[in-house]
């Protein structure tokens, strides 16, 4: 069966043939839309199925417009649990009464980075060599960076992305580069579309340099890459987690954390899901590994929001 008839085959799956209890309320997720939006509610539509039957509770995807929605939406209550960047899982915890349960993420995502790319004209041009060893870098290769972008174009990705502004802006300070004045006219920010669309900016000239999420790039068409090849890495950092509202239930919020952690790419309904996250495996998280964040945010401004 193709992927998609899948998916539509689970999305319509009567909740009570999952075990789903007549009458129980739906439990209500999102996420940030940090990529295609059709791509992104193909692959929640298994997600959704999954969780309905793993909970026994009926579970409904939400469609966000963009990631203060996504923080808005979990802090007021209209959904009960959403997968969040790490700017936007401090921005719920602080905003949401009573806080968030943390609840699970990828492996990769306590050891994440971003990639600074270019394009492949103007790294030509500024004898910018496209690197092949990916490991996070350091802020010395960030700084030596500098005199080569001093007065081009440059994106960030959305304003309220980790990997696409918030850390790589905080990297920029630490390395002496200010945004705002070294890119001609200040940096761009990508309004929709996700890191893919700051990926094809930069391929298609429409910006000189730009900087969005490793895993968008590693996952590109090696025609994208080619155009955009990566010239620097930004050192890790802690990224995204699935976190849910205060008011859920503890053994509900157990509940949902086991049925993450249980998932088996092995088997191909569950495979379905972890490929909507674009995961391997998912592992139990300790809050205190977003203290980083935490403290780059309070940097940046006191209320948490990135310039």
């Amino acid at each position: 069966m193709r992927r998609r008839d899948l998916l539509a085959a689970l999305a319509s799956t009567p909740l009570w043939s999952l075990g789903c209890p007549a009458g129980t309320p739906p439990l209500r997720f999102s996420g940030i839309p940090d990529a295609d939006k059709r791509a992104l509610k193909e692959g929640y539509q298994a997600v959704a199925a999954y969780l309905s039957a793993a909970l026994k509770t009926p579970v409904e995807y939400v469609h966000v417009p963009d990631y203060t929605a996504a923080v808005t939406s979990l802090a007021s209550g209209s959904i009960d649990f959403a997968w969040l960047g790490g700017v936007t899982t401090v921005q719920a915890e602080a905003r949401t009464p009573g806080g968030v349960h943390f609840i699970a993420a990828r492996e990769r995502d306590l050891h994440f980075k971003s990639y600074l790319v270019a394009n492949r004209h103007a790294a030509e041009e500024a004898g910018l060599a496209p690197i092949s060893d990916r490991a996070p870098g350091t802020i010395d290769a960030l700084r030596a960076l500098a005199p080569a972008m001093k007065g081009k174009r440059f994106s960030f990705g959305a304003k309220n992305s980790t990997s696409g502004h918030v850390m790589p802006r905080s990297f920029f300070g630490q390395a002496g580069i200010d945004p705002e004045a070294t890119f001609e006219g200040g940096p761009t920010y990508q309004l929709k579309g996700g890191h893919a669309a700051t990926l094809r900016a930069v391929a298609a000239r429409v910006v000189d340099f730009g900087v969005l999420n490793f895993a968008t790039w590693e996952d590109a068409d090696i025609t994208l890459k080619k155009e955009a090849p990566v010239v620097a890495v930004t050192p890790e950092y802690v990224d995204y987690c699935l976190v849910a509202h205060a008011r859920m239930p503890q053994a509900q919020a157990e509940a949902l954390r086991t049925a993450l952690t249980a998932l088996d790419g092995a088997d191909e309904t569950q495979a379905k899901v972890l490929s909507a996250f674009s995961a391997k495996r998912f592992v139990e998280v300790d809050p205190t590994a977003w203290d980083g964040i935490r403290s780059v945010l309070e940097a940046l401004n006191p209320e948490g929001t990135p310039p």
